[in-house]
């Protein structure tokens, strides 16, 4: 029995893909659009075998049917439907470092140039990759898929299964890797879960918390229009003292250094705009039940954070509304889809033609491939991406802040925008005036808010 013919057809879709069909513009932009990509890039110590390489990449489509499936949108009932394992694109380049910048430089360079590319939903499998040779020691490895099947922990899981089938092709015995629930398996567990009790508990608590709450938006430079997004990753550090700070002030009150974080993006937010009801997104990984932790496919989360600042005097008071809201948030977490059923308005800001709403998250993926020599190579990811990309891929909407606490003691973050509706030098701006308030809070969490650093474009006094 071939494998295509195992496997159900007609399943239907999880409440995290409805997510994405709520933001579904066509096959040309939007969530389904061929540039909602997720993509990573890792450098390569050791000889590449591209034969081997491909065998490997077909290893992990056959591996993960996530990576092969699609989801049928033009009928009643959307519904998944997984496709026979196919080899993925493996695109092959000679990186030219003759201008003297240094390699690190380049293959971030090049990363980007992959992550500007395309996935359509319409190709299968969902998964491409990309290999830059320095020469015949040193490359360059991306892998993108399109997020409707992807996520960033899913990414992980790839090149860690990825090296291991490759090693395996190579010869060093067979691949090492867990048992794993396949992405169907968990849309059934999901909907399962969604008749328990205490989802009903949690469908009350969201429709309480967010009575009359919209999404609070930032102002952008120019009006929306229907032209397709062109977006861009602005990319930064945080240095030492605040990232250490950040994390020396979350031990001493039980919070999390996300806590801290949200807590100064939440200010920033009340300061851009003058709002006390602060009611922001961000993106958890979704992964609330541990069976879940090797399965590939897009179980990313959209959880709203509302909090309420018209009582705050001090960052303090701020940054204990905030752990307040974060522990109620996921102690309630359900699929954003069935939040949205209880509480519709929030959403309604998206269609605000002249702000945008902006999300916060901070990466806590685990990592796929940390340089240990597996099979004759070493894979190693880049997560010091500082070059800004003007091209980049898509998100559905808004403006989307990442942050990374990185192991060599700074944080490396983004802020992705589009670029029709907002400029570069604002998200520079944004982004000055996040890290200026988060340094002054943290190095006196009792001064008056009001004498915390502004905004360069604070709103005009009510």
């Amino acid at each position: 029995m071939s494998v295509s013919e195992t496997i159900p057809t007609g399943a239907p879709i999880s409440s995290n893909q409805q997510l994405f069909c709520m933001f579904d513009k066509g096959n040309d932009q939007g969530a389904f659009g061929p540039r909602h990509i997720v993509a990573y890039g890792w450098r390569i110590a050791g000889a590449v075998d591209s034969a081997a390489l491909r065998a490997a990449l077909l290893d992990v489509v056959v591996r993960h049917e996530a990576l092969r499936t699609s989801i049928v949108r033009d009928v009643d009932q959307p519904y998944q439907l997984v496709h026979p394992p196919q080899t993925p694109e493996l695109l092959e380049y000679a990186l030219d470092d003759s201008d003297q910048r240094p390699r690190d430089v380049l293959a971030h360079l090049f990363v980007n140039q992959i992550e500007s590319g395309r996935c359509p939903v319409d190709e299968q499998p969902l998964l491409r990759a990309a290999l830059g040779r320095f020469d015949d020691q040193d490359a360059v490895l991306v892998l993108y898929a399109h997020h409707t099947v992807s996520d960033g922990w899913s990414l992980q899981l790839i090149v860690r299964d990825l090296v291991q089938f490759y090693a395996a092709r190579r010869g060093f015995g067979p691949p090492r890797l867990p048992e794993l629930t396949q992405y169907q398996d968990f849309t059934a567990w999901q909907r399962e879960e969604l008749n328990k009790d205490h989802i009903a508990v949690a469908r009350g608590y969201w429709r309480d918390k967010l009575a009359g709450a919209e999404f609070l938006p930032v102002p952008t430079d120019r009006t929306k229009t229907d032209d397709t997004g062109v977006y861009t990753a602005y990319r930064f550090t945080i240095d030492h003292d605040i990232t250490s700070a950040t994390q020396l002030l979350a031990k001493q009150l039980r919070s999390s250094p996300f806590m801290v974080l949200q807590g100064a993006f939440n200010l920033w937010v009340h300061k851009m705009t003058g709002v006390t009801d602060v009611v922001v997104p961000t993106i958890s990984s979704g992964r609330v039940d541990p069976r879940f932790y090797d399965t590939v496919g897009p179980l990313l989360n959209f959880v709203p954070l509302r909090t309420d600042l018209s009582e705050c005097r001090t960052f303090r008071d701020v940054l204990a509304r905030t752990r307040a809201t974060c522990l109620e948030a996921y102690s309630y977490e359900i699929p954003f889809s069935e939040v949205f059923a209880e509480a519709p308005g929030v959403f309604g800001t998206f269609a605000d033609q002249d702000s945008a709403v902006h999300a916060l998250e901070v990466f806590q993926f685990p990592v796929g491939a940390d340089g240990t020599l597996v099979g004759d190579i070493k894979v190693s990811e880049m997560r010091r991406r500082l070059v800004t990309d003007p091209d980049t891929s898509d998100i559905p909407d808004g403006v989307l802040w990442a942050l990374d606490i990185h192991p060599e003691g700074d944080m490396v973050g983004s802020v992705r925008f589009n670029g029709n509706d907002v400029d570069q030098a604002t998200a520079v701006e944004w982004v000055d005036d996040y890290v200026a308030l988060l340094r002054g809070a943290l190095a006196a969490i009792d001064t008056p808010i009001g004498e915390l650093p502004e905004p360069a474009r604070a709103p005009e006094p009510r």
